[in-house]
Formats: structure tokens, C-alpha cells, sequence
């Protein structure tokens, strides 16, 4: 297997601990719990700041506890509504998020108690859901995360990023048909996300296993051989990054893997966990092991999943050394080791994707990514056949076009540039970054062909939707100031 030289001294990564958080129903609270929220029932109508106050408070003690955070949610969302402040209320908002929020990835439980105290103060702070979704997701609270991010598409139903990560939060929590009918919504909005597509695909795969592999059994431990396998498989089956449990899952693995040498799953979970421990040289190298093995010497998903890793494997080698170099700028040595290992990366890339590309000639996906990373390095004859190919594949086949016109654009092919850059123009209804992107570049070519007047209402186009975009402000400005 490759090896990469590091700084001098050895860094380790260790994952930090993280504990699961079970979500429990009302009625597994303690007793007493349970006494003092039948009590603050009463007064939702009579008093229901003292209501929120008591939900609040046994929510701080039990946050798995997702029925008690959706009724607290209600009351808070009830108590907005009645007090609206008009344009006050709305400036908190819009305001409050950029300054206010920064989540904690290390302490999960701190970023979930943090975002819930912002949200009892707007609860229409969209910042504050996303904090908690995050921070919910972190720790195994699949239903909380969910819940989350369906109450940020009750506050903004058409906003894209969010309907997509609670796609993919439905399937984590394996509401298959709700991923997706949110993926039909998205492609409602934009009917040639290609992302929509995946999130679709993704539950429907995840529909046809999980019906072939339950439907017939009543509970699924009568399906294992004892006891003790039924509890591996479920701590398996959870979120577990501690070291101390991700060493016991290895080496219960590994016992597999010489139990069962032609079982390429528990190859592939002794890996993940190895990824997850943050020993990505192992997480490879097992990878490779089932690869060797007679049933996964054809298998694709083993052949992308090494070529993940590995570049993977490399970001990490190239973020080690630009540390070593923040910390010692004069350093010639991890300076060469930098440049050295950024252009390993790159060259394992285009030999990966043009071997993929020779085997597998109709999956445009890989096509794709070779004529990026060829358009990167600014070898554009050899892009362009690539990026035609790879319009057959509609999650790229929007990109593909533009990255196409943007090869004849550097070619000083401006006119055939023109063609795709228009085609998308009028395709995207929405003025997203692409679009954007797509009419600047067609402003640079009527501005490249001495069409100053074509290229600056392109220009004013990008201008009105968003200011900042590149440098279409000094372009708007030099033209107007041209003319006074």
C-alpha cells in the first residue's frame, strides 16, 4: 500500500466521545416528571409561559425526550403568533443569526441545550433550528433532527438546502417514503436537481433492502443466532465514535473476518470503523483485502469506496503539512513534501478516473469527474469530450453543459460558448449560483467579441440578483462611469 512521509513528529486523531442520547416517549419519564407536565397541561391556555417553563426545564433534564420538545415546540410557536411584534419581530430573525451562533462539534449536548434556549427566545430563527438538527444528528437523535428540519420547512417551504438535508435525514431515520415525497417537493421547485434524484434513489434502495430483509420476521432478533450477536449488531448499528467502543467493534470484527474470510461486509465494516477511529491507512487497507477476495474482485462499490478513502487519505496528508508549514513558514523541506504529495493526489486521480472511465464507458458520472479535473488543469481539448458525454447523466448534466462552455470560452471558441451558456440561461428558472455563474460567463464572451453593450446587460442581470458576485460590481461601475 502507498505511503506518504508526514512532519516530524507523529499526529494521531482520535475521535472525540461523543455519547448516544436514546429519544424516549413521555411516558418512560420519571414519575415524577411525568406528574409535573399532566400539571402544566392545565395551564397551557391559562398560563402558558409557566406551561413553557416546566416543558423546558424537563426537556433540559431529558432532550431525548422528542414528544415533550414537540409540545413545547407548539406552545412556543403559539405564543409567537400571539405576540407578534411586527417588523421588530421580524429584524430578530433576519438579524440575530450571522452573530450569535457557532456550534460546538466536540460537545454536541452543549450545542443542543444552546440552540433550544435561542429558539425559546424567536423560535422562528431558522440559525437556531440548524444548530439543532446538527447537533441532534451528532448524537443519534434521528427523530429530533428530523423533527427539526420539518419545522424549518414549515418557516421557509422552499428553501432547497434544508428540504435536502431532511430528505437525508428521513432516510437516516428510516422514513423511506417521506425522503421521498420530499424529493419530489425539491424537483417541484427545481425539476432538474440532481441531488433530488440521488435523495430518490437512495430511499428507494433503502426501501427494496429493508422489505427483503424484515418483512417476514416479527422481531428481528429471532433472525440471529444468540443473544450476544443480537447486542453486537445493535451497538454496531448506532452512532458509536468513542475509542473505546470503535477498538471493541474492531476486534469483534476482525474475529468475523477469520470466521467468515469470504464475507466481504464485515470487510467493509472493519474499514468504516478504522475511518471512523481516524486510521485511514488501515480503513484502506482492508478495503483493498476484500477487494482480493473471489466475490469482490468485480465489485464496483469496493473499487469507489478505495478511491474515496484514498483521497481522503491524501487531504489529510496535505492538511498535516500546510500545518507544519503555518508553523514553521521556512521550512524547504515540507514545502517540497506539500507540492509533492498535492501533485500525488492529483495524478492518482486522473489514473483512477481514467480507468473507470475505459471500463464503465456509461456511467457519465466519472466522466464528469475526469473533465473536471482536466478543465483544472487547463487541458480543455481533453475536457471537452467528457463534459458532452456526461450531459446524460442528470445530476451533473446542468454542470456539464456549463463547464462545456466555459471550455470553448478558453479555447476562444466564444460563439459556441454562447450556445450552452444561453441554454442554461433559459433553462434554470432559478437565480441560483449556476445561473449566475452561466450569465457572467456569457457576458465575458460578447465582452471578449467587442459586444460592450450585450455583455453589460448580462452583466446588470447578475448585478441585480446579487452585488458581490465576483467582480460584476467593478465591471457595472467602470461602464457607467465610461458613459458619464
Amino acid at each position: 500500500m502507498f505511503q506518504f512521509e508526514g512532519p516530524s513528529r507523529k499526529i494521531t486523531h482520535h475521535p472525540p466521545f461523543c455519547e448516544m442520547i436514546e429519544e424516549v416517549p413521555i411516558s418512560e419519564l420519571d414519575p415524577r416528571q411525568i406528574k409535573q407536565l399532566e400539571s402544566a397541561d392545565e395551564l397551557t391556555q391559562r398560563n402558558p409561559t409557566y406551561a413553557r417553563e416546566i416543558y423546558g426545564a424537563i426537556l433540559t433534564q431529558r432532550p431525548g425526550c422528542l414528544e415533550l420538545r414537540k409540545k413545547l415546540r407548539a406552545l412556543q410557536i403559539n405564543s409567537l403568533q400571539t405576540n407578534t411584534k411586527g417588523l421588530s419581530g421580524l429584524l430578530h430573525k433576519v438579524t440575530s443569526a450571522p452573530f450569535m451562533f457557532k456550534s460546538d462539534d466536540k460537545n454536541p449536548e452543549g450545542t443542543l441545550a444552546k440552540a433550544e434556549g435561542l429558539i425559546d427566545k424567536s423560535p422562528s430563527n431558522v440559525v437556531a433550528h440548524q444548530m439543532l438538527a446538527g447537533a441532534a444528528s451528532a448524537l443519534g437523535m434521528s427523530g429530533t433532527a428530523v423533527f427539526a428540519y420539518e419545522t424549518i420547512q414549515k418557516l421557509e417551504p422552499e428553501n432547497l438546502k434544508n428540504l435536502k438535508s431532511l430528505g437525508s435525514a428521513y432516510i437516516e431515520a428510516g422514513n423511506t417514503e417521506m425522503a421521498i415525497a420530499t424529493g419530489n417537493s425539491i424537483k417541484k421547485i427545481n425539476p432538474n436537481d440532481g441531488d433530488a434524484e440521488e435523495i430518490m434513489k437512495k430511499a428507494s434502495v433503502a426501501m427494496a433492502m429493508n422489505k427483503g430483509k424484515w418483512e417476514e420476521s416479527e422481531d428481528f432478533r429471532t433472525q440471529l443466532k444468540d443473544e450476544d450477536e443480537a447486542q453486537a449488531l445493535e451497538q454496531a448499528s448506532k452512532n458509536v465514535n468513542d475509542a473505546k467502543s470503535l477498538e471493541e467493534l474492531i476486534r469483534q470484527t476482525y474475529e468475523k473476518v477469520t470466521q467468515e474470510p469470504a464475507n466481504l461486509n464485515h470487510y467493509r465494516q472493519l474499514s468504516d470503523y478504522y475511518q471512523r477511529y481516524g486510521d485511514l491507512q488501515n480503513a484502506i487497507a482492508w478495503i483493498q483485502e476484500a477487494r482480493k477476495q473471489e466475490a469482490g474482485q468485480g465489485d464496483v462499490s469496493l473499487e469507489e469506496k478505495e478511491r474515496q478513502l484514498t483521497a481522503e487519505y491524501f487531504d489529510q496528508s496535505i492538511e498535516t503539512w500546510e500545518k507544519a508549514l503555518a508553523e514553521n513558514p521556512d521550512d524547504q523541506a515540507a514545502q517540497a513534501s506539500l507540492e509533492q504529495t498535492r501533485v500525488q493526489k492529483v495524478e492518482y486521480q486522473r489514473t483512477q478516473l481514467e480507468s473507470l472511465v475505459q471500463r464503465y464507458p456509461n456511467e457519465y458520472g466519472y466522466r464528469y469527474e475526469l473533465g473536471m479535473l482536466l478543465f483544472e488543469k487547463e487541458s480543455y481539448d481533453d475536457a471537452l469530450p467528457h463534459f458532452q458525454l456526461a450531459q446524460r447523466n442528470a445530476k451533473v448534466r446542468l454542470d456539464a453543459v456549463l463547464h462545456l462552455g466555459r471550455c470553448y470560452s478558453r479555447k476562444g471558441f466564444h460563439d459556441m460558448a454562447i450556445e450552452q451558456f444561453e441554454s442554461l440561461k433559459n433553462e434554470i428558472q432559478v437565480m441560483d449560483d449556476r445561473k449566475k455563474e452561466a450569465i457572467y460567463e456569457l457576458g465575458c464572451c460578447h465582452e471578449s467579441m467587442g459586444n460592450q453593450e450585450k455583455a453589460i446587460e448580462e452583466y446588470k442581470l447578475v448585478y441585480s440578483a446579487d452585488i458581490s458576485f465576483r467582480d460584476v460590481s467593478d465591471k457595472i461601475n467602470a461602464f457607467y462611469e465610461s458613459n458619464s
